[in-house]
């Protein structure tokens, strides 16, 4: 997972330069960019006169972490390509190129050679037919800008037309508006235009963008990333079982969530938990830098005594639900009780998210009482799978059921995608 934007004509640089800190909720490990200029393409912070340019914020999933490895220029013959992706290719090792270090390199080094081979369009129809996993990709190519939307839709893609130009990015909150990129859908844009599709399967948006990861001020599948996150706050309040005093919830991304779910009980909603904001996202941080203690602090003066609803969106590996509900006791919550906004998380992602192993997550083998226990809640309740289906419709529910889009053998994926 990470953050892609490019754009083409038109001032590019200064645009991708302007669209970096609206990608870096995707990823801060690092912001990395591509340009190109007088023909000739250049990793490194663009000028605002440059012909197309390319932005990466990253979010390791494959690859060292910490680490700046994108955008990647791969050369095949005398074609020079840079790319930039968003996604995970779990079988990046079989895409036909010689030692590569991690699977977006394997992506561009084997698309500069199937252009090569057989132009543009074939050439990414081919790269595509070989892809297990899922990957949007812009690229910088001497006949234009190259966007490509994941035949699935799994990741996002957006763009916005200029009248000198154009502009892609993986949300359209990082351009100030635009359109989704239809999955599967294929544009060249620049000293040649050209549109075409790769064959898709079913469009299957990725569940935990629209839970977590993605802006509430973004649009994805034609809905506003805040109102599903609205809908999945009420249906959360429909099976409510427990009576408390005060909704709190653990910033940020599951605030509009709680918002939802405290109105539809009629209960206050406060701001118990606060962030340090500039601690970055910590479920997207690097293990060895992930530290909740240090990111979140409890305000005793609105839980002291009280019986206490904590909303998040998701729970993944449990530990910065474990240690804000810590705080909240320790700062005088009489009762802590954990409401996530979303099913269980008890199989691992292979299409962009870095929780690629059964082992790290916390309903891997525990049933809800286990979990409970676990994180220290006095209970705890999930969204039902039925009713987080009904409010999404179709998107990839992998991460919850272990039914993925494509066939995908986990003990393998499980040992191959994290890569070098």
């Amino acid at each position: 997972m990470c953050g892609i934007g490019g754009a083409w004509g038109g001032r590019a640089g200064e645009r991708v330069r302007r669209m970096a800190p609206w990608l870096m909720h995707r990823g801060h490990e690092g912001v990395g960019y591509a340009y190109m200029k007088g023909g000739e393409i250049a990793l490194g912070e663009p000028r605002d006169d440059a012909e197309g340019a390319l932005v990466h914020t990253r979010y390791s999933t494959s690859g060292e972490y910490g680490v700046q490895l994108q955008p990647v220029l791969a050369k095949y013959r005398d074609l020079e390509i840079a790319v930039v992706f968003n996604g995970t290719v779990v079988n990046y090792k079989r895409l036909g190129v010689e030692s590569p270090s991690f699977d977006g390199d394997a992506l561009a080094k084997a698309l500069a050679r199937e252009i090569w081979e057989r132009g543009v369009e074939q050439g990414v129809i081919s790269v595509y037919s070989k892809i297990v996993g899922a990957a949007t990709l812009l690229a910088l190519t001497p006949w234009g800008l190259l966007a490509v939307r994941d035949p699935r839709g799994i990741r996002p893609l957006a763009y916005r037309l200029y009248g000198e130009g154009v502009a892609f990015s993986s949300e359209t909150v990082a351009l100030g508006g635009g359109q989704e990129v239809a999955p599967g859908l294929a544009v060249l844009y620049g000293k040649r235009m050209a549109f075409w599709k790769i064959p898709p399967g079913e469009a299957k948006i990725c569940a935990m963008e629209l839970v977590y990861f993605a802006h509430p001020a973004s649009i994805l599948g034609n809905r506003l990333v805040a109102d599903v996150r609205r809908a999945l706050g009420r249906a959360l309040a429909e099976v409510e079982t427990h009576n408390f005093d005060v909704v709190a919830y653990v910033p940020e991304t599951a605030r509009t969530a709680a918002e939802a779910f405290a109105e539809a009980l009629g209960k206050p909603l406060v701001d118990a938990v606060v962030k340090n904001r500039f601690a970055g996202r910590v479920f997207i941080t690097p293990p060895h830098l992930r530290n909740p203690g240090d990111a979140f602090r409890a305000v005793p003066q609105l839980v002291e005594g009280r019986r206490v609803a904590l909303v998040d969106d998701s729970l993944i590996r449990g530990t910065n639900i474990r240690t804000v509900v810590r705080l909240l006791k320790e700062a005088g919550a009489r009762e802590v009780h954990v409401r996530i906004a979303s099913p269980p998380v008890k199989w691992p992602c292979f299409f962009g998210m870095d929780f690629q192993t059964r082992r790290e997550l916390v309903a891997h083998k525990r049933d809800v009482e286990a979990i409970r226990a676990y994180i220290g809640a006095d209970s705890l309740i999930y969204l039902p799978l039925e009713k987080f289906r009904q409010i999404l419709g179709s998107a990839c529910y992998g991460c919850f059921t272990g039914e993925y889009p494509v066939q995908i053998n986990v003990e393998e994926a499980e040992v191959s995608t994290r890569g070098a």
